[in-house]
């Protein structure tokens, strides 16, 4: 592992310790409640964090090893995200953290295994208009660790 790949292992670490810590803390009462940004409840919201690192990882591993992004559009992502809030509506803090684990440890690992080379790779982001956009970039942006914290800071307000 390179030296940018332990920041990121750790800077994501610390992200999903620190929703995991929101999760098993968030009042039973407060788990229903309303999201403002996303328009979900802090359940479907937390279900949904546990539960995007396998699309978040299609466009982490396509630019990790020079591929083409998957060809999703925002209104794909957003039906995609919708239907899966739909679907979870009922999920449980138990189900999330479960989840959350099992793809937090299999993400870092691809992550720590990345070399410094891959990680910063630049390629053109079609989901960003075209803008280039390195492998770092990608993981710390909304991709990966900025995505946890967007929604932890949500459902924090949301209780």
């Amino acid at each position: 592992m390179g030296q940018i790949g332990n920041t990121l292992v750790k800077q994501f670490s610390e992200a999903v310790d620190e929703f995991a810590r929101f999760v098993e803390q968030c009042p039973d009462g407060q788990w229903k409640a309303k999201c403002g940004a996303e328009g979900w409840t802090v359940a479907q919201t937390a279900q949904h964090v546990s539960g995007q690192f396998t699309l978040e990882m299609e466009y982490i591993t396509a630019a990790a090893n020079g591929a083409g992004y998957p060809a999703y559009t925002w209104d794909e992502v957003n039906a995609k995200n919708d239907g899966r809030a739909a679907a979870n509506a009922s999920a449980t803090k138990d189900e999330v953290l479960a989840e959350l684990r099992k793809g937090a440890s299999w993400v870092s690992e691809y992550v720590g295994g990345l070399s410094d080379d891959q990680l910063t790779q630049t390629r053109p982001l079609p989901l960003a208009g075209g803008a280039e956009v390195n492998v770092q970039t990608l993981i710390e942006g909304g991709v990966l660790i900025d995505h946890v914290r967007g929604h932890l800071a949500s459902m924090r307000a949301a209780v």
